[in-house]
């Protein structure tokens, strides 16, 4: 970062953003993260991120955290720990601009947690560090301008996103041949998605409603969306953001009423409508939030369609939200074994599936982040652009190693669960002309269901 950035640095806002955190977001498993580490460094191997630079690593990008901790809550930061460097109560122009490269070198994947001796998710203290940016006003203006549209509201007066989700409905009309219901109470299924998904990967979302049609299932669709991608405020650090769109949606589950709010994005979308917005609000839902394979794979269970297999080799990527933080993991690969007696599991799979990387810490790649800020208009920066093509190293290097074990299995084509993963991994795939191919689960799925019961 140039001297002429540094200096847009608020110091005083910066330190104002340190305390309002680090005295309001430690509880007592923050509390236990900032002080079991026993610095063994186990989480290297396992973060997307060390394969760029060992600076990356888990234990060191969250030491900031505990740098920032101690002086505040122990009585060696507050003496010693100062003298050696081992607390700061607050942080220089030097110090905060590698908090903030820190901060979006990683998916808080959750993998450091699982290969943790103490299991201490490291993910969770780094996200302490993108609320200081985010408070100091430190977080690249791409990404907070997207998110205050959501926010706010005024998404719905973006045109492209109007276009993007009406032209959506008409075709779902067109797939089912008659018209489909929309923001029908009490049904058993409420289809959800955003805006993102109805972006990136329209096709899939038709198809869904394609089977729950074909399948006979009583089901209903949004007549407009939630957000860009709700709640957008959770990856960047906006936890009050996050708080009033998660209000709005869980107003709109709980008016509809349904058994299953079904999702296709098993991305950070999946824990936080599952779990983080119920936690967040102190609720109970009467509805279950569900990943499109977790209610597939019941519905196949339960004998009401046969599929027809494919005689390729095909592998499942488990998307990490999906999967480490969600729990999801036998439901995709019922589904699979299905679709294929050749089925093969990656090397690295289930708990500890290799993740995708994309190097924009949770907001996606860099050239989706761009071609939505071109799309509603919203300003590159020159620092913006430069921010985002340095995400673009990372998912290289962790993207080698993704599609090694991909040629491993010899796969000819990866299924997943989250618009994010197919992107990141389409990308590695492309990058070193790997022979295979990847794509939602629904996009194969769709065409070999037989319905054996209505």
């Amino acid at each position: 970062m140039s001297v002429t950035e540094q200096e847009t640095i608020n110091l005083e806002a910066l330190k104002r953003a340190i305390d309002d955190v680090f005295y309001s977001q430690i509880d007592s498993t923050i509390l236990y993260y900032l002080q079991s580490c026993v610095n063994c460094k186990a989480c290297e191997a396992a973060c997307p991120f060390t394969p760029t630079s060992l600076e990356y690593s888990p234990v060191n990008k969250a030491e900031i955290a505990r740098q920032l901790y101690r002086p505040r809550f122990t009585i060696w930061g507050k003496t010693i720990g100062r003298v050696i460097g081992g607390s700061k109560k607050y942080l220089s122009l030097e110090e905060a601009e590698t908090m903030a490269d820190y901060a979006w070198h990683c998916t808080n994947c959750g993998a450091c947690m699982f290969v943790c001796p103490m299991a201490i998710d490291s993910g969770a203290l780094i996200d302490l560090l993108r609320q200081v940016t985010f408070k100091a006003g430190m977080t690249p203006k791409i990404y907070t301008d997207i998110e205050q549209l959501e926010v706010s509201g005024k998404y719905w007066d973006i045109q492209v996103f109007r276009d993007a989700w009406n032209n959506l409905i008409s075709k779902m009309k067109e797939a089912v041949g008659k018209d489909i219901p929309l923001d029908k109470k009490n049904s058993e299924v409420l289809f959800y998605a955003s805006i993102y998904e109805a972006m990136v990967y329209p096709d899939v979302l038709i198809k869904v409603a394609k089977i729950l049609d074909m399948l006979g299932k009583d089901w209903t669709f949004m007549s407009k969306p939630l957000g860009i991608r709700p709640p957008v405020g959770l990856v960047i650090g906006d936890k009050e953001g996050a708080l009033d769109v998660m209000k709005r949606v869980y107003a709109y589950f709980t008016e509809m009423s349904p058994k299953y709010v079904l999702l296709t994005a098993g991305g950070f979308e999946y824990p936080a409508l599952r779990y983080t917005m119920h936690e967040v609000l102190k609720v109970q839902p009467k509805y279950e939030v569900v990943h499109v394979t977790e209610l597939l794979a019941k519905w196949y269970e339960e004998k009401e369609f046969e599929i027809e297999p494919v005689d390729e080799v095909i592998t499942w990527h488990d998307p990490c939200q999906l999967g480490r933080r969600g729990g999801v993991f036998e439901a995709p690969r019922v589904l699979m074994k299905a679709l294929s007696k050749n089925f093969k599991e990656l090397p690295s799979h289930g708990v500890n599936s290799f993740c995708c990387s994309r190097g924009g810490g949770g907001c996606g790649l860099a050239s989706m982040v761009e071609n939505m800020a071109k799309a509603i208009g919203i300003p590159i920066s020159e620092k913006d652009k430069k921010f985002l093509d340095s995400t673009l190293e990372p998912l290289i290097k962790a993207g080698k190693i993704k599609v090694n074990e991909i040629n491993k299995v010899k796969a000819s084509e990866v299924l997943t669960g989250c618009p994010v993963c197919i992107e990141s991994i389409g990308f590695s795939i492309d990058y070193y002309h790997a022979n295979a191919k990847v794509n939602h689960i629904i996009e194969l799925l769709a065409d070999r269901i037989k319905v054996t019961k209505k």
